[in-house]
Order: C-alpha cells, then sequence, then structure tokens
C-alpha cells in the first residue's frame, strides 16, 4: 500500500480545501491514472472489496496528518462495477 499512498496524496493535493470526496472517487482515479502501481498493490488471494476497503483506511490515515477530515455522512456512488453503493467521505482542508 505504501506504493500507493504518495499517489493518493497527489489526488488529495489537487481538490479544493472544503471540497467533499469518497473512496470511490479515488479508486476511480487510481485505476484511471496509477493502473500499474493500483494493480501492484493488489494481493493475489484478496478480493476487490478487502482490497478498496484497505484503500479506504489508507485514505483515512491522511486524517492524522490533517490533510483530510472524516465527514460523518457516506455518499452513494459509483464503484469500479458501474454499481452504486454508500461510502465514506472526508473533507480536504
Amino acid at each position: 500500500m505504501n506504493q500507493l499512498l504518495p499517489c493518493i496524496r497527489n489526488f488529495i493535493a489537487e481538490i479544493p480545501s472544503g471540497h467533499i470526496f469518497d473512496a470511490h472517487t479515488v479508486i476511480n482515479y487510481l485505476i484511471e491514472n496509477h493502473s500499474d502501481e493500483y494493480l501492484n498493490c493488489h494481493a493475489a488471494d484478496e478480493t476487490n472489496e478487502h482490497y478498496h476497503s484497505r484503500i479506504s483506511k489508507t485514505i483515512d490515515s491522511l486524517c492524522n496528518d490533517s490533510i483530510i477530515k472524516k465527514v460523518n455522512e457516506e455518499s452513494f456512488s459509483q464503484n469500479i462495477h458501474k454499481n452504486y453503493s454508500s461510502n465514506k467521505c472526508w473533507e480536504k482542508r
């Protein structure tokens, strides 16, 4: 996951302060712009759901750096399978 952290940080740096984003947005960004890193961090025996949960936890860890803060509400957004589901949200500081 360390390979993805700089990619995630760079994406979040581009989000204007005060804007809210969710994990689906970050995951889609990684797939579209950093597919090699995204694929390399996915364990062979791991489900996509578990992998995306790990990515979400990595995003959440940036709250400790005061880059983002967790929002108590969830979004309802499209995942990589074109299905809609609830998702954690953060606000860029």
